[in-house]
């Protein structure tokens, strides 16, 4: 049995790993932050500067009719002298804030607009804070909800929600966040597809829809394409390659849609694909990428159809061979400084690095 130290070990070959070449960065692809309308340096929920939050029952879960503003969450008060409320609803937004004001917070309602309607950038929000009791949104709980104070929203800031005049169209769910009142926009830039001829000309009836379970092993995809195909459903299978074995960068996806009617999975995250004429339009193909061995989850997008490639680079994958080479550098690497160690001991640390720490 080896005297050698297990830790040092696991230390040494992560050293090693480290400076070994890395695997090149992918290709700039829309992230899925701005594609919700999510600051790009943001994150999500406890994390986030502004958060795009979705409720049962709100938007995010089918669309409901438009209606005149609703009575606001219910406020409650901490005996600290905290306000504590849940997450509004889009039609709720308007009639929360006017209560926040009448308690004294700094509140104001950031309408959305289509692109065209709307020039501000977005950004100057609180990012996460050290302090958990400065966290809008708490962290831990029973569920989502936002807590206000000096502490989060501090003199200098607002609170603001942002509100769509045109929901249950366009981007889905309702964004919050804390900012300095001398940089609160104008309006939210709504960057949906499709949002502002929908507002011109109205919702089309999409046709018969075609229901179908989302795949999600490999094995399952030939008879879903055959029978799609016998439809008449443009549809396509692509895989995930390393980029030694794959030409193709992908591109071409349907990002979020203005009209609910035409995401392919209505709620959001539904198990369930809709295929009809808005889910799938002329120049379009529904495609379905194979997972990977480390990810086998069967991917589900609507490509343009003369972007449609057998295979898409994924940056993260190595080929056999490189991946055989990595770890041949690795070990010999690590035999290397084994045979340079004598003992095999862990190197001791110098005086001067003790008195550094």
């Amino acid at each position: 049995m080896s005297s050698r130290p297990h830790g040092f070990e696991d230390r040494l070959k992560a050293a090693l790993l480290a400076r070994l070449p890395e695997t090149p960065a992918p290709a700039p692809v829309r992230s899925r932050a701005r594609r919700y309308g999510i600051p790009l340096a943001v994150g999500v929920a406890t994390a986030a500067v502004v958060a795009v939050m979705g409720l049962p029952g709100s938007s995010l879960h089918g669309p409901r009719p438009a209606k005149g503003p609703t009575d606001a969450p219910e406020i409650r008060k901490d005996p600290d002298g905290s306000l504590r409320f849940d997450l509004p609803e889009n039609d709720q937004v308007p009639s929360l804030v006017e209560r926040l004001k009448e308690l004294g917070v700094q509140a104001v309602v950031v309408p959305k607009r289509p692109q065209s309607q709307c020039s501000e950038l977005g950004g100057g929000y609180r990012g996460p804070q050290a302090d958990p009791e400065a966290e809008i949104m708490p962290r831990g709980g029973d569920g989502p909800f936002l807590k206000v104070n000096a502490k989060t929203v501090p003199p200098g800031y607002t609170l603001t929600f942002t509100w769509s005049e045109y929901y249950p169209l366009g981007e889905q769910g309702v964004g919050f966040g804390v900012i300095e009142t001398s940089k609160v926009p104008s309006c939210s830039m709504d960057q949906s597809e499709g949002l502002e001829e929908l507002l011109k000309s109205g919702s089309k009836d999409p046709g018969p829809t075609i229901e179908v379970p989302r795949p999600t092993k490999a094995d399952e995809l030939p008879e879903l394409v055959r029978r799609l195909q016998a439809q008449g459903v443009s549809v396509a299978v692509t895989e995930k390659k390393p980029q030694s074995e794959c030409p193709h960068l992908g591109g071409g996806y349907r990002g979020p849609q203005a009209d609910p009617e035409a995401e392919l999975t209505f709620p959001r995250g539904s198990s369930t694909l809709r295929i009809n004429a808005k889910t799938v339009p002329p120049g379009y193909t529904l495609v379905f990428t194979k997972g990977t061995p480390s990810n086998p989850y069967i991917g589900a997008g609507v490509q343009e159809t003369s972007k449609v490639t057998p295979c898409q680079i994924d940056f993260s994958l190595l080929s056999p061979e490189e991946e055989a080479k990595r770890k041949a550098d690795m070990d010999r690497a690590l035999q290397e400084l084994r045979e340079r160690g004598g003992t095999g001991s862990e190197p001791p640390v110098s005086p001067s690095r003790t008195r550094a720490r």
